[in-house]
């Protein structure tokens, strides 16, 4: 088996006095998709952000234990939060192009960021990483236009390309497709599918089914705390907890 890209041990968050994440451990593998779910408020989106210290931008907050990726804590204040970003990428619920910019520049903003000034460098990137998010073929002859021209999957498929640019290892993605309709939500799945071949994606889901269709391994969160990790064959057809059981059937939550 191969080695953990990102490895949690007992990981605590706090915002202020509130415990929100209780004591999690966690491998995710190179490669996969890995699914959160759980009920809403129970942690998911806190701990996702933690893995890349996005968690810090809220006033307040503070973690202790150990996230190891490419052999460091990245919870150290030896660690650069901003190179960190580069190396782990985010796409969040609500698309979020920037909007004075075009699709060409909502592309390669990352690598102009970092001193790439390299014209044909760029366009032979922004046109790699737009192949990879699916959006190429749609949008080749409009990349001067707005990137809040598009609609909101192709939106959504932008900021993925956008995160692509910098080549993360790791793609974390906090709901991606809640805000989309059934066709969008179905392109961006496939998109992950594909995305696995070369990076470790981990993503936050209320969509059971959409954690069953596409993910490798699921967790399953409540009240900050992890109470199942497993694959997803067995999350959600021989849960180990009851708790599990309960949830995936509807029984609460």
């Amino acid at each position: 088996m191969s080695q953990p890209i990102i490895s949690v041990k007992d990981l605590h968050i706090w915002y202020n006095d509130f415990h929100a994440i209780k004591g999690i451990s966690i491998d995710y593998l190179p490669n996969t998709i890995n699914a959160i779910i759980g009920p809403s408020g129970c942690g998911k989106s806190t701990f996702v952000r933690t893995l890349n210290r996005i968690h810090e931008e809220v006033p307040g907050a503070r973690a202790q234990g150990s996230i190891m990726y490419m052999g460091k804590n990245i919870l150290s204040s030896e660690v650069d939060p901003v190179d960190l970003r580069r190396q782990i990428g985010m796409v969040f619920q609500k698309p979020n192009p920037f909007p004075s910019m075009s699709i060409f520049e909502n592309t390669v903003i990352g690598l102009k960021l970092q001193g790439e000034k390299n014209k044909s460098k760029l366009m032979e990137v922004a046109e790699t990483c737009l192949k990879k998010a699916a959006l190429w073929d749609e949008v080749k002859d409009k990349l001067n236009k707005p990137g809040t021209s598009l609609s909101g999957g192709q939106q959504q498929r932008l900021c993925i390309a956008r995160s692509l640019a910098v080549n993360p290892p790791v793609l974390l993605m906090d709901e991606p497709t809640s805000a989309l309709d059934p066709i969008a939500t179905g392109k961006i799945e496939e998109l992950m599918t594909e995305l696995k071949k070369e990076y470790t994606v981990i993503i936050v889901t209320h969509n059971m089914q959409q954690a069953a269709r596409i993910a490798d391994y699921t967790s399953f969160f409540i009240l900050g705390e992890l109470i199942e990790h497993g694959l997803s064959s067995d999350i959600f057809t021989n849960p180990k907890q009851k708790t599990t059981e309960d949830y995936i059937t509807g029984r609460f939550g």
